[in-house]
């Protein structure tokens, strides 16, 4: 039997429709969307730096999406893309998530400048160029990362991830060339399969 494993989108602080095209990248990844329950995070003034306010609207979200006998079942397992100031919100939530209430699989940080990491909890940082790269591990690197090269706006890594090319670095310094999209569905379905073959059966 599947395990659950939840999807959470959580922008920045900027309208909804810049979050249209991550929603479409995860759509068009046909083994993505069907392993994994989207959910995305509202988007009021300053609610997406409120780990409370994305834990309510995850929960609810949940409540009115499951069947009664899977939501009195364990939470489902998390992944979480978050962009920018909504790193904010999202990293706090993922860390009471982890301790407090079910898996978390990965949380990925898109230009989530400024944001530490928690230890406890698996994170690929993903940088629009390479400069915001090397900054953002001064407070904890990913267990994987991305940055854009050729660099990109800010905006872009989130508007547009399928036309943002880098690379991939590993702890190590193996790097591999990617598409933003590729690094976010791959690494994502990575994370499913491994969280799959360790509740088989």
């Amino acid at each position: 039997m599947l395990k659950q494993v939840t999807l959470l989108v959580c922008g920045g602080m900027h309208p909804p429709s810049y979050t249209g095209q991550i929603l479409s990248t995860i759509a068009e990844d046909r083994e993505l969307s069907r392993r994994s329950q989207v959910i995305c995070a509202p988007q009021q003034a300053r609610g997406v730096l409120s780990p409370f306010a994305l834990r309510q609207a995850l929960e609810s979200s949940l409540e009115n999406s499951l069947e009664k006998s899977a939501a009195e079942a364990a939470p489902p397992a998390l992944i979480i893309w978050a962009f920018s100031a909504g790193c904010v919100g999202a990293a706090a939530l993922a860390t009471h998530w982890q301790r407090y209430r079910g898996r978390v699989l990965a949380l990925f940080m898109a230009d989530g400048w400024g944001v530490p990491r928690d230890p406890g909890v698996p994170v690929h940082r993903l940088s629009h160029d390479q400069i915001t790269h090397d900054t953002s591990r001064w407070l904890g690197s990913g267990d994987e990362d991305f940055y854009a090269d050729p660099a990109v706006p800010h905006l872009t890594l989130w508007q547009q991830p399928q036309m943002v090319t880098g690379w991939a670095i590993a702890s190590g310094s193996a790097r591999e060339r990617m598409t933003a999209a590729e690094f976010l569905c791959g690494r994502s379905r990575d994370c499913i399969d491994r969280y799959q073959r360790l509740n088989e059966g």
